[in-house]
This record gives C-alpha cells, sequence and structure tokens, in this order.
C-alpha cells in the first residue's frame, strides 16, 4: 500500500489501483486492489473502495461512503455521504440500452442520499433518488424512489417496513401515527401519515466533520 505524499491524511491508494490524472480523493480514504478511478470523479473524506471498483468520470462519492468488492459509480450517479454499497450491488444509467445506439446525451441522474445502504447483488435503475437512509435488501431491485428510511425488498423493490440510522427494524407500521426511539442513538422517528421524519439524538452519526479522521459509531 503506497501514500500519495508524506501527509498523514492524505488518501492511501494500493499499488495495483488506478487514480487518474484530474480525479478528486479527500482526506483519509483508502483505495484498495485492482481498482480504477477515472478522471473528472469525485471521491470524498473517509471512504473506503473495496477490491475492483470504479468510479467515473462525473461520478460523485461522498464523505465516509463503503464501496465493497466490484461496485461500479457510473457517470451521472451521486452518492451522498454515509452510503454503503455492498459487494457486487449494481448501478445502471440506461434504461432502454441498445448495443448499436449510443445514449451518452440522454444518461438520467441517480441520487443516493444520506445514509442508504444497497445490499449485495442488488440493483438501482437511473433517474431514481434513494431517501435518506434507504435499506434496499440484498438481490432487491429498486425500479422508483425511495422514501427516507424506508426498508425495500423484492424484484421489483416494494416498502415493507422502517430501518433506523443505526441499522435496526423501526417498530412502526407504514401508515399511521406514532413514536420510535433508537437505544443506542437517542434518535427520535416520528411517523406522520405515510412519512417518517428522524430527529437526531446527542450525536447524530449521520453528521460529517469536514477535514478530521472518521471514527465509525462501534456495536458492543
Amino acid at each position: 500500500m503506497t501514500k500519495l505524499d508524506k501527509d498523514a491524511s492524505a488518501p492511501f491508494v494500493h499499488p495495483t489501483a488506478i487514480v487518474e490524472e484530474g480525479a478528486k480523493v479527500g482526506k483519509y480514504t483508502k483505495i484498495w486492489f485492482f481498482s480504477h478511478v477515472a478522471p473528472g470523479a469525485v471521491i470524498g473524506e473517509n471512504c473506503s473502495l473495496g477490491q475492483n471498483t470504479y468510479v467515473e468520470w462525473n461520478a460523485i462519492v461522498g464523505n465516509g461512503c463503503r464501496l465493497g468488492n466490484s461496485v461500479s459509480i457510473y457517470s451521472h450517479v451521486e452518492l451522498e455521504d454515509f452510503v454503503f454499497c455492498a459487494p457486487y450491488m449494481v448501478f445502471t444509467h440506461i434504461s432502454f440500452p441498445r448495443a448499436a445506439v449510443n445514449r451518452h446525451a440522454v444518461f438520467r441522474k441517480t441520487l443516493v442520499k444520506t445514509g442508504t445502504t444497497l445490499g449485495a447483488n442488488s440493483t438501482v435503475v437511473p433517474d431514481v433518488t434513494c431517501g435518506v437512509g434507504t435499506f434496499l435488501a440484498a438481490g432487491a431491485t429498486l425500479t422508483k424512489s425511495s422514501k427516507d428510511w424506508s426498508m425495500m425488498v423484492g424484484t421489483p423493490a416494494r416498502q415493507v417496513g422502517w430501518v433506523s440510522a443505526f441499522g435496526e427494524k423501526i417498530d412502526l407500521p407504514l401508515l399511521g401515527e406514532g413514536e420510535w426511539r433508537c437505544a443506542h442513538t437517542g434518535d427520535i422517528y416520528v411517523l406522520s401519515g405515510a412519512e417518517l421524519t428522524r430527529h437526531p439524538g446527542p450525536r447524530d452519526i449521520l453528521k460529517y466533520v469536514p477535514g478530521e479522521r472518521l471514527e465509525r459509531m462501534q456495536v458492543r
């Protein structure tokens, strides 16, 4: 493993990985075996890019994100902070691809909001927004935008519940009124109709502090 310079906060790039000139990589980020970051790609601070990952030009990876092995972030895909992409999940960026047709000019944006988890072997189609804290189950296919804190399963994915920022199922119905408190973070989740709102506790685990080494919350 090599450092790009002598600064302790500088990103680490494994010798087998390629970070092309014109790419931007933030402090404390680690880029592992056989990964490729293209010119024009933007990767934030405190990220981890697993083996064989790829970040294309015009793609954005926020702060504190974790990309599992063999995940590709294509052009027009934007990840906000603290997004987890499990191994082998897939973004697609063309709705109706044909080998004989070049559709680069009509790519549609995919936005993955803060705190989202995209499970192993899941698929996210273009032109959707993953709401804050969405939890897309392993093997699921997201074909439409998801609500904040929604738990999505199946193909096509459908909402079956709610998941907290800590990663636990919230004991509230899909529709109605109610409150739930996270025992780990002190967050309060308020259900009003079909929408769930999070009120962070004393330590907001999804609040990113720029320029500092990230200490992720430990499970005990």
